[in-house]
């Protein structure tokens, strides 16, 4: 293994890829590196373990104010971050190049996010870069430049069987992502490495510093890393996407109008703060029209539903034909509960809930699990 240090903690890390049917020593393999303590840490073992590791971190929207300004602290894939990727691929000996998914990132990614947001949803822009831009754009570039695998610094699993492969829990539930990777297909699976599925996070920054690199003790990345100061109403005007409808009511469930708002699309499901209404109990948001305008409100047992609409279906082996009894959550630190997922033409199911869920959003994803197992995943159209 390359005078790799005999260590318990790297025998895990490796133990993932071990039982890969397609990965043979000495691979080529392209790391995706955000600048982060995750992907530094994966694209390094990776290299010490003998494969062909070839560092490539994601140019995905303009970064022209540079550096950790007040602005894009604790964001990822800032200038700062990419030149911490670097400098990680330089000492432990392979290259590494900053490749420009701007386009690809504006078009799949921004766009759907403020499109979101102005059709009444809340959308969930890292899923969809999961789907477009880390795993679909990233494979078609390692396909260019000869890499068969793609490794990220997600915590999940992928195993197989004589059923084809499958995408698991992570080891560590605290760290678990597989809520975000969801859209993974049999062919997405089979050139995808998560070399710390079986790790903790202390187990990271420990493996961190071992190896000796400089970002072991680096701050995770928080929020969304195009939008600035954590609003994403004020991203939008700024970005002049705002829509003009002027104000608008905010009406009770009952019809009662209670008062009146500045844009349909500042308010989400199950908001409750900044509202400007006074009312002799909480309220919250249950439904954000855009036709008319409307911010609709009520308690909160009036965000409980017991079904929804799920569109844009994916699913990580065979689609179903019949209805399908499983686990969902509907955000990612969610609980599961138990649902039944009955498909529909044009990759569309009804989704039944064994026991009603609070704020089921429009635009958010809802993932399907059978144990540790994701089957698949969808995004929320309606209630």
């Amino acid at each position: 293994m390359n005078g790799l240090p005999d260590s318990p903690l790297i025998s895990a890390a490796l133990s993932s890829l071990t039982d890969h049917p397609l990965l043979k020593p000495g691979d080529r393999v392209v790391a995706a590196m955000s600048g982060g303590v995750d992907s530094s840490v994966m694209a390094a073992l990776l290299h010490r373990a003998g494969f062909e590791v070839i560092g490539v971190s994601m140019q995905l929207f303009d970064k022209t104010k540079g550096g950790n300004t007040p602005e894009t602290e604790g964001k990822c894939c800032t200038l700062d971050d990419f030149q911490d990727a670097r400098r990680v691929a330089h000492e432990m000996g392979f290259p590494h190049y900053v490749v420009d998914f701007e386009e690809r990132f504006r078009n799949t990614v921004i766009d759907a996010f403020v499109e979101g947001y102005l059709s009444g949803e809340t959308p969930s822009p890292c899923i969809r870069c999961n789907q477009h831009v880390k795993f679909k754009t990233l494979l078609e570039r390692a396909d260019a430049l000869g890499a068969a695998f793609v490794a990220t610094g997600h915590y999940a699993r992928i195993t197989h069987d004589d059923t084809g492969f499958h995408l698991l829990r992570a080891a560590d539930p605290a760290k678990d992502q597989s809520y975000f990777l969801f859209s993974h297909t049999q062919e997405t699976l089979a050139c995808t490495l998560f070399p710390l599925a079986d790790l903790t996070k202390p187990q990271v920054r420990q493996l961190g510093r071992d190896l000796g690199l400089h970002l072991a003790e680096k701050a995770e990345s928080q929020e969304i890393c195009f939008v600035t100061q954590n609003r994403y109403d004020t991203y939008i005007e700024e970005a002049g996407r705002a829509p003009d409808v002027g104000a608008g009511p905010i009406c009770h469930i009952d019809g009662r109008v209670l008062g009146s708002h500045e844009g349909y699309w500042r308010y989400t499901v199950g908001q409750r703060k900044g509202l400007g209404v006074a009312f002799p109990t909480p309220l919250y948001v249950l439904r954000v029209e855009r036709e008319s305008n409307t911010v609709w409100v009520g308690d909160d047992a009036d965000l409980f539903g017991s079904e929804m609409m799920v569109q844009e279906l994916s699913w990580c082996g065979n689609a179903p034909a019949n209805p399908l009894p499983c686990s969902a959550k509907i955000r990612s630190r969610g609980l599961e509960v138990e649902a039944i997922v009955m498909p529909l033409p044009g990759k569309k199911a009804k989704v039944a809930f064994a026991e009603p869920q609070r704020a089921i959003a429009p635009g958010q994803a809802v993932v399907f699990y059978r144990d540790e197992e994701v089957l698949g995943g969808g995004w929320i159209s309606g209630s």
